[in-house]
């Protein structure tokens, strides 16, 4: 009888020592350390070790979700390797695809500028980034175009952890949609927007929970719990320097390594395996060097591979674990409806009106985020998203954009500097306060103002004629002064100081994103008068009283404000008075090879009745208007201008901030005729010059050296919006 029961009690014993043990997954944030989540994942299946639940922070949180989801460890990889990390961490659509109007504020303010009047307070944009383009990489790996994609129903349990912003408490979510909590829990503060879901303010779960091991005691019950720790480590005191951002980085830091430590305690020594890969000299902020940081994952799990080892199970086993975890083939979603919770009727139907995706249609990923990312670039959305549903066996595909929380009247600034040798600096500093969404057709009012080395106060008034039409009605008003030298011989001999007050109106039409043609009248009164030097160097016509009408064609397609790597530009202007004509016409083109670029602009100007007044006057001088002459040191009637710049991109802005480094080498010619100044001078200028430049927050920045023809050696300075 004894005999029986021991036997019995071994025979158990062996059944329950034949059960794999319950595997829970901790996967921890760290920024973009935490690619090395992959290469432990990769250890694992290498291993042949199942997971039975998974719960993730942060990037954890991101790796997470797609592990849940089914995508192996090499899908993650090839997903990590090629994404566009710069573009991804930049929210705006291509520059290209920014309306007309748009472009424009883009060309003279700051974008990083942009705040906002609300409630009768100042406010500003809660964090650099939106998340924008993160989001649809999201949705991608989790294939949320091809069916509805729920946190609950992902083949393996998981838990997204985030923190709410508001109460500081954690939220731990084991339901809802996958692709949204995966974004939510991402969202650093300060860098990236908090994501609004079910009325909660949410952020990065690392703040409260940066290795959640007890969640994933609570999700699956585990018998092993495998926890990966990717965290920064704290700055030493010789990186917390005096600025803010530091000191911030460190504070969170602080925060997260608290909580980390109450984490790591709850781990059961000999029976759970903590796995901290060597991560030494990678940032938080090194998403390009995913490819090292994955190795390093895997070499932390390799050195771990005896603890992990007595979990692996049997190649049938395992084969049938990749079974239940297997995705299902990409089915084509046709749409069977669209839905746009929560906003109003008119501004639905712009925005829906503006997608290629229709009822009745396939369902296209990058269709649907172009057109998305093209409503992006009106400027009245903080975000746009979309989230595929099924409701009553209908694939029904929900669209959200969110207006900017701080508008929609904004205020916008812009700064620049320009110096060089024989001519005086330059500065200006601009200010423009935008009222927008007037009326249901999206009227707008800028009121602009400018003080420095050109004064002008400007009102500009922009009525849509119907909200879903291009063409609009345009009224501007402006007065101010600006200052010129008068040249001979190389030399100032004369200040120009030259009043202007103008006021124009005209009816336009917005030809998509590839630019606008107008035509309206004006009237424009005009006085020079010499502040240093003697009038007699003034033509006789130095002031004038006009009334003209112009016809504009301004159209682009650069992929950039400033240093474009591709597309182009063209504008064409007439302007006729009674005793004057003036067309100005100008192209450039763009055109990038790998790391370098090449780009050629022509322009020109024709007095096409009369002869052009001073105060009206064609110029050349100065950035990219023949470098190697003085700030519009020739003045004339009739201008040509060719010029070629070869570049070369020598390095990038920091992730999050736009804009690369680049050298350069530009060779410029111009011809003036019937001159104001400088005449004596020959007719054709040809100007060289080598700079070092590119696009940086404040705007584009130019420091070189440049020679004209018959001219000394010069050094230019330019800083800011031109």
């Amino acid at each position: 009888m004894v005999a029986g029961v021991l036997f019995g009690m071994c025979a158990l014993a062996q059944a329950q020592d034949a059960t794999p043990p319950r595997i829970g997954l901790v996967l921890g944030g760290g920024g973009a350390r935490g690619a090395a989540h992959v290469g432990v994942l990769k250890k694992l299946e290498e291993l042949r070790i199942p997971v039975d639940c998974v719960a993730g922070t942060s990037m954890g949180g991101l790796v997470a979700g797609a592990f849940s989801s089914g995508l192996s460890p090499a899908g993650m990889q090839a997903a990590l390797q090629q994404a566009d990390w710069r573009d991804m961490f930049s929210d705006a659509a291509s520059y290209a695809d920014f309306t007309p109007r748009m472009k424009g504020l883009s060309q003279s303010y700051i974008p990083g500028s942009e705040g906002g009047f609300k409630n009768g307070a100042l406010q500003f944009p809660s964090a650099v980034l939106s998340g924008q383009k993160i989001k649809f990489f999201i949705d991608r790996l989790v294939q949320a175009h091809s069916a509805p994609q729920r946190v609950e129903r992902q083949p393996l349990p998981l838990a997204l952890i985030t923190t709410d912003i508001v109460t500081g408490q954690a939220r731990v979510w084991r339901s809802g949609d996958l692709a949204s909590l995966m974004r939510a829990t991402m969202s650093v503060p300060g860098l990236m927007a908090p994501v609004k879901y079910e009325g909660l303010s949410l952020v990065d779960g690392g703040l409260v929970d940066n290795v959640p091991v007890a969640e994933v005691r609570q999700l699956c019950k585990p018998d092993v719990v495998i926890a990966i720790n990717v965290g920064s480590p704290l700055l030493k005191s010789e990186d917390i320097d005096a600025s803010p951002l530091s000191v911030t980085a460190q504070m969170i830091n602080l925060l997260t390594e608290q909580n980390v430590t109450k984490s790591l305690d709850l781990l059961r020594p000999g029976v759970d395996i903590y796995i901290k890969p060597d991560l030494e000299g990678i940032t938080a902020g090194d998403f390009e060097r995913s490819e090292e940081t994955i190795a390093r994952g895997y070499a932390g799990a390799t050195a771990a591979q005896a603890q992990l080892a007595r979990l692996s199970v049997s190649a049938a086993d395992y084969a049938r674990w990749q079974r239940r975890m297997a995705r299902s083939p990409v089915v084509q979603v046709t749409l069977d409806a669209l839905e746009t919770p929560g906003m109003e009727s008119q501004r639905a139907s712009q925005l829906t009106a503006q997608l290629r995706s229709k009822p009745g249609a396939a369902l296209d990923v990058k269709t649907l985020e172009d057109d998305l990312l093209y409503a992006y670039g009106e400027g009245r959305y903080s975000n746009v998203a979309y989230q595929l549903v099924n409701h009553d066996d209908k694939n029904v595909l929900r669209l959200f954009a969110t207006d900017k929380p701080w508008g929609p009247n904004f205020v916008r600034s812009g700064v620049n500097f320009a110096w060089g040798t024989r001519d005086d600096a330059r500065y200006n500093v601009r200010l423009a306060y935008q009222m927008t969404q007037l009326n249901r057709s999206g009227g707008e009012l800028l009121v602009t103002g400018q003080f420095g080395s050109d004064n002008l106060v400007g009102v500009n008034g922009y009525q849509p004629l119907d909200a879903d039409q291009p063409w609009f009605v345009e009224a501007q008003a402006l007065t101010g002064s600006q200052s010129v030298d008068l040249y001979q011989n190389g030399r100032a001999q004369a200040r120009l100081k030259n009043e202007f007050t103008e006021v124009n109106a005209g009816l336009g039409l917005n030809l998509g994103r590839y630019g606008v043609v107008k035509t309206g009248l004006l009237r424009r009164n005009l006085s020079a008068s010499t502040t240093i030097g003697a009038d007699g160097l003034l033509p006789p016509d130095s002031a004038t009283a006009t009334s003209a009408w112009f016809a504009l064609a301004d159209l682009e397609r650069f992929n950039s404000p400033y240093f474009p790597t591709q597309g182009w530009r063209a504008r064409l202007m007439q302007t006729q008075a009674a005793d004057y004509g003036k067309l100005d016409g100008s192209f450039a083109q763009a055109l990038g090879l790998g790391s370098y670029v090449l780009t050629g602009r022509l322009a020109f100007t024709q007095a096409t009745q009369g002869v052009l007044p001073i105060t009206d006057a064609a110029t050349l001088g100065g950035l990219n208007n023949l470098s190697g002459l003085a700030f519009k040191q020739i003045l004339g009637s009739e201008m040509r201008y060719l010029g070629l710049r070869s570049e070369k991109i020598i390095g990038h802005m920091p992730l999050g901030l736009r804009g690369d480094l680049r050298i350069g080498v530009a060779l410029e010619g111009g011809t003036m005729r019937q001159r104001y100044s400088e005449t004596q001078g020959v007719e054709l200028v040809r100007s060289g010059s080598i700079y070092l430049g590119g696009e940086t927050p404040l705007g584009p920045i130019y420091l070189g050296i440049a020679k004209a023809d018959d001219t000394a050696m010069r050094v230019f300075v330019f800083l800011g919006n031109p």
